[in-house]
């Protein structure tokens, strides 16, 4: 990985991790939220749970994942990730464990994935085993973008195509789901 995309995972990652462990520690879970990394350097963590009707852990993921798709397109940054709380398998006797989850995406290198295990003392008090990467995949950068497609007049009676099922539009290809 090259040091200038390090340099911007580790902008993301740090905040994030943080973030959620605090979220853990202080009720037991958290939702789904983001960060960006602005094409000049700014950071700034994003939710949108709040502009959500009853939002589920996978509508806000595919919210925060849509709306960095779109910044990315407006060429506004050049990095992003989403955290959310995982379950993934147990290296140890089998059966799943906790972890807290990070997406990264570079506009100039590969996704990664950052995977913190944790598990409750019987103390009471969490245990943070170390991040592990791995990786990940691809949402935002060179991603489809969702359009909506709406009837709209326009000069000389012309009409556009409306459809109220969502379109996908990626690289070379648009498909109606």
């Amino acid at each position: 990985m090259e040091p200038g995309i390090r340099t911007d995972f580790n902008e993301l990652l740090t905040p994030m991790l943080g973030l959620a462990e605090k979220m853990l520690e202080r009720s037991g879970e958290f939702r789904p939220f983001g960060a960006r990394l602005a094409a000049g350097g700014q950071l700034a963590v994003i939710d949108v749970a709040p502009t959500l009707q009853d939002p589920s852990n996978p509508l806000i993921i595919d919210a925060l994942y849509a709306t960095f798709r779109l910044e990315a397109r407006a060429g506004t940054i050049k990095a992003c990730a989403v955290c959310w709380d995982a379950m993934v398998p147990n290296e140890q006797g089998g059966g799943l464990t906790d972890a807290i989850a990070i997406g990264l995406e570079h506009r100039d290198g590969d996704p990664t994935v950052v995977l913190c295990t944790y598990e409750r003392e019987p103390s009471g008090d969490l245990h943070f085993d170390d991040p592990i990467t791995a990786l990940g995949r691809r949402h935002v950068f060179d991603g489809p973008v969702l359009l909506t497609l709406r009837l709209v007049p326009c000069a000389r009676g012309r009409v556009w195509p409306r459809s109220k099922d969502p379109v996908w539009v990626g690289p070379g290809r648009v498909v109606v789901s």
